[in-house]
């Protein structure tokens, strides 16, 4: 009986140093000065920005978060946009970090890295989403673990709004890889049904879906690119392939890749951001935030960045 109680407790007495730990590592005791950078801190993210700050986001991969600048897109017109991209991510996650962003913004443009639309993602993974929240909600510390260390270091250097720096320089060689064809590399059905279920999220929040991909010759080629159309379409959603438009962003393999032609280096990304830029500027409505109170903190963001 002695055992017993001596068990009870000891796990009653655990149970109350995972509860105190989930509290004092979660977002809202922990986020003022800090940007927790792991796949499960979205949430983290969100809480240092302004509740329906942000004008513009961007979902996918880690072809995402190397393609599209922040900074640069609020140095050039005033765009509030945040890279919410997930390493290896798959449709099942990019939703569930679609829906807390809605919880708290209301984007009113969602630029989607297509990469991820190629990733295997099954029924399973719903699954696990749905016993991973479970575990999160009953012990919060198994969500925010990795926040202490935003106690000893500054995680927002060379990682602004989302985006990493990198002035790695790892070439390709300049082939032409988007060679017309006319054959399709269709995308599997759950993830096509995954992405319609992002659409229908988005226009019920006011928001507007644009698919893009990014530039990577390591993953992109012209059957992909006819699919990709081809779903665009069907979403009655905008598609910006910029594979296919080589000689006006003017990327160059040789110099603007971090590994081999797969992910861009910020040489790349700067041209990337600055075509994608231009086309939401040409096309869409966003407002101009630079002369609002905002401004200022976004401000102080884009001088660390260009002093990197």
């Amino acid at each position: 009986m002695k055992k017993v109680v001596s068990g009870l407790i000891f796990f009653i007495i655990l149970i109350a140093v995972l509860s105190g730990l989930g509290f004092l590592l979660s977002p809202d005791y922990l986020f003022k000065d800090y940007v927790a950078e792991s796949k499960s801190e979205v949430s983290t993210k969100l809480a240092k920005e302004e509740p329906c700050s942000l004008d513009v986001i961007v979902l996918g991969d880690s072809e995402s978060y190397t393609s599209i600048s922040p900074p640069k897109l609020w140095r050039d017109y005033g765009y509030t946009t945040y890279n919410f991209g997930l390493i290896g991510a798959k449709l099942s996650d990019i939703k569930e970090a679609y829906k807390t962003i809605l919880s708290s913004q209301q984007p009113k443009v969602v630029l989607f890295e297509t990469n991820s639309l190629y990733r295997v993602d099954n029924g399973q993974a719903e699954a696990d989403n749905i016993i991973t929240d479970l575990i999160h909600k009953v012990f919060p510390v198994t969500m925010y673990h990795d926040n202490w260390k935003m106690l000893f270091q500054d995680t927002r250097k060379g990682y602004y709004k989302g985006f990493t720096v990198s002035h790695t320089i790892d070439p390709a060689e300049n082939k032409e890889y988007m060679i017309p064809s006319d054959e399709e590399d269709n995308v599997i059905s759950d993830n096509l049904e995954t992405l319609k279920e992002i659409n229908e999220m988005c226009r019920e929040s006011g928001g507007t879906l644009i698919l893009y991909s990014a530039p990577s010759r390591s993953n992109y080629n012209f059957p992909k690119h006819n699919a990709l159309s081809k779903i665009a379409k069907e979403l009655g959603v905008d598609y910006v392939d910029m594979n296919l438009a080589g000689d006006e962003i003017g990327i160059d393999y040789t110099t603007d890749t971090r590994d081999g032609g797969d992910h861009l280096n910020v040489y790349g990304a700067t041209k990337s951001t600055a075509y994608i830029g231009k086309y939401l500027h040409d096309r869409y409505n966003i407002s101009d935030r630079r002369n609002t109170d905002i401004a200022p903190e976004w401000n102080e963001m884009l001088r660390e960045y260009e002093n990197e």
